[in-house]
Parts: structure tokens; C-alpha cells; sequence
């Protein structure tokens, strides 16, 4: 055991976070983002809060984001060689609309990263789920966490080129066709409190919880505005000055991109 931390790192593990982790966060303009899957329950959260919290021993719950804001937040307020998590497998969603959001966060929030040369791990529950960009473009390593006869606390690792050719081989099939020697084992020992880390998912799935039945009125609705476009082939103004009639307030750009949405022309 590594003196100073209560829990356990694997040899291999321990040198891949020194020399390869703690090496590139000490030059200029260099962050370092890992990828994390594995399937529900498989431990991918405490996995990720360990080598997180072991190349940054102040890694603390206000970094271990499991919403979007919490995660530009987190990197806005980090400081140099900081950890922040992302943790969107919390919410089990796979739609395209949260792959594509992490993509777009990388990128919009990337400058930042290099500048204050942070490390980011973002954990999903298969990497087949993350955007081309999240992997081919801006992670240097994954790890994928499973269980073994029922027991868990197991890693593989792979590295830059393996990660790539374990995404591309296994995009149809879901399938991890890419053998890897870098396995080990790490043990349930939370790095922050667990009441309270556990307080934060629940809040989080809540949100999400509520974010969902509103996507799913806001699509109720959208269909429905479609089916008026097409049944009366109304133009965009005459549909804008029907739903204000009616006290709907809606403009003729938003029912332009409904429209485009569903396969319709603008007019």
C-alpha cells in the first residue's frame, strides 16, 4: 500500500499513474483524460476516485461531477494538476444526445484543461457509447472495470493505440476483441464520504429524472406541430399566427427547426 493513502493500487497501475499521468501533467499546455466503462455495479466509480484522488490527494466531491454544468463548473474553478471526474454513467442514459454532450464539453472546455493541466477521467458504461472525438481525439488510455465470478474490483488497461482499435473493432458488435497483459485488482474504498457521494447521485438522477419527462412532452408536442404542418400545409407564418391565437408563443425559427427535425421543408 502507498504510504499516506487506505487503500490499495496496483504496482503496474501505481507506475502507469507516475510516469505516464504525473509526466505529461508537469509539461505546458498538457492535460490527461482517461476513459472509464464497465457495467452497472462493476465499481467504475470508486475505480476512477482512487487513481483520481492518487494523482491528486485534493480531489474532493465538488470535482466528482455527474452533471454538465457541475462538470464546467469543476474545471473552471479547478487549479493546476486537479482531477475532475465525470461520471455520466451516474444517469445510464445512451442516448446520442449525452454521447455527443461529452464530446462537445471536451472540446469547448479543452483549452482550459491543457492550460491547467488537468486530469479528467470520464466514466460511461461502454466505451462504444463515447463519441469518436472523446476517443480517438482526446483520450490517451482506458480502463474497463468487470467483475469475475461474481467478485468485483477488476481492471484492464489499454493504451492509446489498443483504445482505438478496441472502439473501431468493437463499435458493431459491442464486443471487447483486443487482448491486454495491463490487469490488476483495486478494492470498494471510497476516496470522499459515502453518505455524501451517494446524496449527490441520488439528486443527480432525480434531475435527470425531470429533465426526461420534459424531453418526452417537448417531443409529444413537436410531433404534434408536425402533423398540423403536414395536414393543413400551413406556411411558418400562418402556423406562427395560428398558435398565438391560441396563446402558444411560439416563433417561426422554432417551428422551423421542428420541422427540419422531422423531415419537413421550411416555407
Amino acid at each position: 500500500m502507498e504510504e499516506g493513502f487506505s487503500f490499495y493500487i496496483e504496482p503496474r497501475l501505481r507506475k502507469y499513474l507516475d510516469e505516464k499521468v504525473r509526466d505529461d501533467l508537469g509539461k505546458k499546455d498538457k492535460d490527461y483524460v482517461i476513459l472509464i466503462d464497465g457495467y452497472e455495479g462493476s465499481g467504475k466509480s470508486t475505480f476512477a476516485q482512487q487513481i483520481g484522488y492518487y494523482v491528486d490527494p485534493t480531489l474532493s466531491l465538488d470535482r466528482i461531477c455527474m452533471t454538465a454544468d457541475e462538470f464546467k463548473d469543476a474545471v473552471a474553478n479547478s487549479q493546476k494538476n486537479q482531477c475532475v471526474i465525470y461520471d455520466e454513467a451516474v444517469t445510464g442514459m445512451t442516448a446520442g444526445d449525452s454521447i455527443s454532450r461529452v464530446g462537445k464539453l471536451l472540446k469547448s472546455m479543452m483549452m482550459q484543461m491543457r492550460q491547467k493541466n488537468l486530469l479528467v477521467i470520464i466514466i460511461m458504461p461502454v466505451i462504444f457509447e463515447f463519441s469518436k472525438y472523446a476517443v480517438l481525439s482526446r483520450a490517451k488510455s482506458f480502463f474497463h472495470v468487470f467483475e469475475s465470478k461474481g467478485r468485483r474490483g477488476y481492471f484492464v488497461g489499454f493504451n492509446k493505440r489498443d483504445m482505438k482499435k478496441t472502439y473501431l473493432q468493437g463499435k458493431k458488435t459491442h464486443s471487447y476483441t483486443v487482448m491486454s497483459k495491463f490487469k490488476g485488482r483495486f478494492y470498494g474504498k471510497y476516496t470522499v464520504n459515502e453518505e455524501a457521494y451517494r446524496k449527490k447521485k441520488s439528486d443527480a438522477l432525480s434531475l435527470i429524472d425531470d429533465e426526461d419527462k420534459k424531453d418526452v412532452k417537448n417531443l409529444h408536442r413537436d410531433k404534434l406541430i408536425f402533423m398540423i404542418y403536414k395536414h393543413f400545409k400551413l406556411t411558418q407564418e400562418e402556423m406562427e399566427t395560428l398558435f398565438n391565437q391560441y396563446g402558444v408563443d411560439l416563433k417561426r425559427r422554432s417551428i422551423g427547426s421542428i420541422l427540419e427535425k422531422f423531415g419537413g421543408k421550411q416555407a
